[in-house]
């Protein structure tokens, strides 16, 4: 979890209790909000190693990371609904990226020089909520067609005038673990689980790493 400090825009440690669940802002605001503070953001993630590339380098591609232990090219769709349409232009914007060659990956960062032009990226998905045909797609590409997916679910709390980000991995699940995103966020603002339809906890680092 992190809080947002709105002096720098930015994402911190967080306070320990008295949290509430908040709205999430809209789609700009939130992949402002990660781009500004990606270090932090990839470590919530359990991903350190994912570098900052690029933001919107080309129509449809929201963010391009660099995996630096991997060799891999990243593509990350952020949204903060739960449509399903999110999975299908991460994946076009997948698509155009394995089409760049050498060159086009240079002009967007010079780590890039490192990947392979062809190779397919990763597609991490940062939204606020994954519907179950989105979750049920992304279980089929990554199981039966070897697509390498990710999902992540993230959520905002205020703790009195600061707010918080949490983030927690949907996909893959962790073995042995059933999501409740009710119970979890339940469990921070120390309120019952009814009505409660956000979801926060722990996270966990993409396919790959």
């Amino acid at each position: 979890m992190l809080r947002i400090d709105e002096t720098s825009n930015t994402l911190v440690a967080p306070p320990a209790a008295g949290l509430v669940t908040e709205g999430l802002p809209d789609r700009d605001a939130l992949l402002s909000l990660v781009a500004a503070s990606w270090p932090a953001f990839a470590g919530e993630l359990g991903h350190a190693s994912l570098r900052l590339a690029a933001v919107a380098p080309a129509p449809g591609v929201d963010i391009l990371a660099f995996d630096e232990q991997a060799g891999r090219v990243v593509v990350v769709g952020v949204t903060t609904g739960s449509e399903t349409a999110q999975l299908g232009r991460a994946l076009g914007a997948a698509a155009l990226v394995a089409g760049w060659d050498a060159a086009a990956l240079q002009d967007v960062d010079h780590e890039l020089s490192a990947a392979v032009p062809g190779d397919s990226p990763q597609v991490v998905l940062v939204a606020g909520g994954f519907e179950p045909e989105t979750q049920a797609s992304v279980a089929w590409l990554a199981r039966r067609h070897g697509v390498e997916l990710s999902c992540f679910a993230v959520s905002f709390l205020r703790f009195g005038a600061e707010r918080l980000l949490t983030v927690r991995r949907e996909f893959p699940p962790r073995e042995g673990h059933v999501p409740d995103p009710a119970a979890d966020i339940a469990a921070l603002v120390g309120e019952p689980t009814v009505g409660v339809v956000t979801t926060g906890g722990a996270s966990m680092p993409p396919p790959g790493s």
